[in-house]
């Protein structure tokens, strides 16, 4: 019985293991240990070392979700309550609810079905304490006090509250608005030091101080939460939080049920022991060069070996006493699971201290050319193809052109290391060999050494740490030496990943630290982290082999665990999946609900192949490389900048569908460097190249839309006049005169004959494109909104802003543009512009699923059927207000801006979506939302752009005669640098412009790193698109296909 149930309790040991590592999916890395006489049984714990090789880069994953999260765990793990809150029971109830309860040794916060409102970050350095927070816009407008203060509505339940600094603590003040309100923090009384909330019957606010980058005072992060419900959005877990008597609070987050603490802490698993007596026997230490060191398998017979008998020199151990307790640990650890496990957990440690990595570039100029890496001693070092997930941090982008890495695996000794290229023949003395080093290089020998700093990432501390190395051999040499040294990387790790590591230091010395369940559980249920998305989960293979995805008209584009060759290449590879493993693809979003739903269903999509591979054409000929499309091929054009991106998007502007989803720009994503990709997504998911240009975005500056945000700018300013004459007025059209007549009165420093505004400062200013006046732009001595639109005039659009813009109080200078809204429309009233975006979508992250995926589908981060919410930087000052009315310190998608001009053609708001049906169920139209204001000015304004405007350019001529007559758009320019620019062009086209168009189609198009204007580089594509829809190209003979004979009409709804 007892030799059963330790074979039981080592099955459910290995099984434990297995089920937890196996998660990952990925090759393992290398492990190389160079010890004499390696026992021959060591071999068969390779297998299981094998099997663990991966769990470290699951935690990864989770780790880089959670940094991204705020540290708050997404999925059940009870022990991490359990050194705060020992043994308490509670319980999470389905139905909406906010409870504070006093438990044995604090509080605990149980908040469920809660939908948050923006998360508001207030920097201290520039907005010092006192902080107000839910106080309403007629109680801020008249106090000085509040000109920063973050509202709420004016109906809002939410208390006001007043931060104040208290030494070491913040002290927080509140005045009820009806219901009772409670506080709980982590300091005494109603303070906090890093966390508190403040909640009452109908929703609570959670306040979180945190370290700034810049800023000792760090800054303030504040989020409202409600139990109303939101339409079409489902609260998410319920917020549980421990706050004990003395120490930091903990948090979870968990689905309905009734949890128990454990009592007691979980015992030390067999790993965890053995490390720990390893580490008491010395035979686990830290070296001085900061790598840990494991005793080799055979110590115990060298140390009792003769001096004469002893072929290697293991001199570093002579401390230890050979006895039957090392030999045991020894055989535990070099032929058991669980000593396998530890030195995987050595190797990772290691490889994220020390880093000395190579690759040559692709298409070397000397074909056949291997490297190998010899230690100080000259012993050849062991390798490995794979790389430690910190490295992708050493890049702001996914390199490209370069063969796979090898990486030095095992430190014996010192950092230097010497890299030995052997060449297939003698050189001729004219190669070029191109190396990237991760690594500092010292001197080589056979061959002239240039090098460039090329390290760009988050993790460099200088450029050179990583080096673009160029070798010239010379003539007769077949082998280079090059001298490097390793990288110190101790520090490069992602924030959030030490605390998913098993191995941690503490005082200087190696500890082991439990890792949460639900690191291991967000890999094997989700397959991806919140961070990244890429995932390689553990959806079954039959659920994946089940997945058939098909274009509108039944076409397929993945069949078999592939895109098929025709999707891929009209760009869809991205979308649809680069591979099996691309958990974030459409391919892989439906293998998770076949999952859930324990069934594959077919899906259908409301992309166009014909149109998908002409609009991607169009756009890596005339976006990315600045050709000029002639109907068939691309005619000229030159390698673009390696920054530049393009995207573009043609929907159903009448019920959403998007037909067309085109993106360019950065490396491609294939299954030769998926790895080395889905590490850099998961490190740095906005760059990604697994991103989809058309309706994801980076937060950077590179997509800011420009003049083509004044469309939007122009729905808030008509918003605002519904209820200001003067403003309606002067977005009829008003004499100039009238016009500078006006700004004199209120003491605004506009004039219509000034090219920038305000007119003649040397402070910050709003400037018209090649400094022309406003007066320029007038018809028959009259200046108004269309006319603003359609020559995009910078200064009538910053200066009507300030008009329209209450939180300034109709003041010339000063007023409150710093107020921050706590809730969703907190400042509608007041900010027309900005309650303008919201209206047509931005802040939102939008689903593109048509309502197709099922109840409790897992949603992730950058899933391909969701969207990016555009968004507007905060505010903080009046130039900042101008500049969001010209479209800049923003970042939008082309889907999103398709959607402001299909909203102002038709008038009314849709859902987009790219899912149509799945298994045999139609995605159902849903209603659009009626716009709160007249339109007729705006499409005016558009109308002009196309026709005599910034874009007239690009659709002149009698080619484009008829497409012209229904052509509505709006171009736009966002300067990044002085040579530098993103560049746009949206609008949409009237039905039956093209032949055989029976609806509203909208488009946008946008192009990074552009040296042009939107009119010169953006409107071009989609005149290049249109042209080919209609069958207008110069190249075609005889009656070319129309719209309806190219089948594109026949696609459409």
């Amino acid at each position: 019985m007892t030799t059963l149930l330790s074979r039981l309790s080592a099955w459910r040991r290995d099984r434990r293991r297995q089920r937890n590592l196996q998660a990952a999916a990925r090759a393992p890395l290398a492990l190389s240990l160079h010890w004499r006489g390696r026992a021959p049984a060591l071999m068969l714990a390779l297998g299981a070392l094998a099997l663990a090789a991966g769990g470290a880069l699951v935690l990864w994953r989770h780790a880089a979700g959670m940094a991204e999260q705020g540290g708050t765990a997404a999925a059940p793990d009870l022990p991490a309550l359990q050194a705060v809150m020992p043994g308490v029971r509670f319980d999470v109830p389905q139905a909406p609810g906010i409870a504070l309860q006093e438990v044995a040794g604090g509080r605990l916060l149980v908040a469920s079905g809660l939908h948050g409102g923006p998360v508001v970050r207030v920097d201290l350095c520039a907005r010092p304490l006192p902080l107000q927070v839910g106080y309403r816009f007629s109680e801020a407008s008249g106090a000085p006090s509040l000109r920063h203060a973050v509202l709420a509505g004016e109906g809002s339940s939410i208390p006001a509250m007043t931060i104040t600094a208290a030494g070491e603590t913040l002290r927080v003040r509140w005045r009820e608005r009806g219901a009772a309100a409670r506080w709980v923090g982590d300091a005494p009384g109603a303070a906090l030091r890093s966390l508190g909330w403040l909640v009452w019957r109908e929703g609570a606010v959670r306040v979180e101080r945190r370290p700034g980058k810049g800023c000792a005072q760090g800054e303030m992060v504040v989020q409202a939460f409600s139990t109303a419900p939101v339409a079409g959005r489902a609260p998410g877990r319920a917020h549980v939080v421990a706050f004990p008597l003395a120490g930091a609070p903990a948090g979870l987050r968990l689905e309905p049920g009734r949890y128990a603490v454990p009592a007691v802490a979980t015992a030390a698993r067999e790993d965890e022991v053995l490390f720990n007596r390893l580490r008491a026997r010395g035979l686990l230490r830290l070296g001085a060069d900061g790598l840990l060191e494991l005793a080799p398998p055979d110590l115990a017979q060298w140390l009792a070996a003769g001096q004469g008998q002893r072929a290697a020199d293991l001199a570093g151990w002579r401390g230890q006493q050979a006895d039957e307790a090392m030999r045991r640990l020894l055989q535990r650890l070099y032929r058991q699971a669980d000593g396998a496990y530890v030195q995987r957990q050595v190797d990772l440690f290691n490889s994220e201290r020390r880093l000395l990595a190579w690759r040559l570039r692709a298409g070397a100029a000397a074909p056949g050319v291997t490297i190998s890496a010899h230690a100080a001693g000259g012993g050849e070092m062991a390798q490995s193809a794979e790389m430690p997930p910190l490295a992708v941090r050493l890049f702001a982008d996914l390199p490209q052109g370069w063969q796979p890495w090898q990486r030095a695996a095992h430190w014996p000794g010192r950092s230097q290391a010497t890299l030995v290229l052997r060449l297939p023949q003698p050189a001729r003395g004219n190669e070029r060999i191109e190396l990237l080093l991760a690594g500092r290089h010292g001197t080589a020998r056979g061959a002239a050494l240039s090098a460039l700093d090329a390290c760009s990432g988050a993790a460099c501390r200088t450029p050179g740490e990583v080096q673009a190395i160029a070798l010239r051999p010379q003539a007769g040499a077949t082998r280079i030496e090059l001298t490097v040294r390793a990288l110190d990387v101790a520090g490069a790790l992602h924030p959030g990943d030490q605390a998913y590591r098993h191995i941690a230091l503490a005082g200087g010395a190696p500890v082991w630290q439990a890792i949460p369940a639900s690191a291991y559980s967000a890999g094997v249920r989700g397959g991806g982290s919140a961070a990244g998305g890429t995932g390689e989960g553990s959806v079954e293979a039959p659920a994946r082999a089940g997945i058939q995805i098909a274009d509108r008209d039944g076409t397929p584009l993945w069949t078999g665990g592939a895109a098929t060759p025709a999707a891929r290449n009209a760009g869809l590879a991205n979308l649809l999946g680069v591979g099996p493993a691309h958990a974030a693809s459409v391919s892989g979003m439906l293998a998770r609900a076949a999952a859930l739903e324990g069934r594959a269903r077919a899906a259908r999509l409301t992309i166009s192949l014909p149109l998908q591979a002409l609009g991607q054409a169009i756009l890596e000929c005339q976006g990315l490389r600045g050709g000029a499309w002639n109907g068939q091929s691309c005619d000229g054009g030159v390698a673009p900048p390696v920054q530049r991106r393009a995207g573009l998007v043609l929907l159903d502007a009448d019920n959403g569908d998007i037909l067309l989803a085109a993106g360019a720009g950065g490396p491609a994503v294939t299954t030769g460097n998926w790895r080395e990709a889905r590490d850099f997504d998961r490190a740095n998911p906005a760059r990604s190249p697994l991103r989809l240009p058309a309706w994801q975005h980076d937060g950077g500056a590179h997509s800011s839309p420009g003049s083509a945000f004044k469309i939007v700018s122009a729905l808030g300013l008509e918003m605002a006049a519904r209820q200001d004459r003067t403003l309606d007025g002067l977005l009829g059209g008003l004499p100039l005169p009238e016009i500078d007549l006006l700004a004199q009165q209120r003491g605004y420093a506009f004039r219509t004959d000034a090219p920038s505004y305000p007119a003649a400062t040397a402070a910050a200013h709003v400037t018209n494109y090649r400094e022309q006046s406003s007066a320029r732009r007038a018809e028959s001595g009259r200046l108004g909104l269309a006319q603003a639109m359609t020559y995009s005039v910078n200064t009538w659009f910053a200066w009507s802003a300030e008009l329209s813009d209450r939180t300034l109080q109709g003041r010339a200078e000063g007023g409150a543009p710093g107020l921050r809204a706590l809730e969703e429309g907190a400042l509608a009233a007041q900010r027309p512009i900005a309650e303008a975006a919201r209206t047509l979508g931005f802040g939102t992250q939008m689903r593109l699923d048509g309502g197709l995926l099922p109840a409790g589908f897992p949603w992730q981060a950058y899933d391909a059927l969701q969207t990016s919410a555009s968004r507007i930087d905060p505010i903080d000052s009046r130039h900042e207000l101008r500049q969001m009315a010209i479209g800049l310190r923003m970042q939008a998608t082309p889907l999103q801006m398709a959607l402001v001009s299909a909203a102002i053609g038709s008038g009314q708001l849709r859902a987009p979506r790219v899912l149509a049906a799945l298994g045999g169920q139609e995605a159902q139209d849903a209603a659009g939302t009626a716009l709160p204001a007249r339109l007729d000015r705006i499409r005016k304004g558009m109308k002009g752009v196309v026709d005599s405007g910034t874009a007239a350019g690009a659709f002149g001529g009698p080619a484009l005669a008829e497409v012209r007559r229904g052509l509505y758009g709006k171009t736009g320019t966002a300067p990044v640098s002085a040579d530098d620019a993103t560049v746009w062009f949206t609008g949409w086209l009237e039905p039956g412009s093209l032949p055989g168009q029976t609806r509203r189609l909208a488009f946008a198009a946008f192009v990074s790193h552009s040296q042009l204007t939107g009119g010169a580089h953006a409107a071009p594509m989609i005149a290049a698109l249109l042209k080919a829809m209609a069958g207008q190209n110069g190249k075609q003979k005889g009656n070319p296909p129309s719209f309806a004979a190219n089948g594109w009409a026949a696609a459409m709804p």
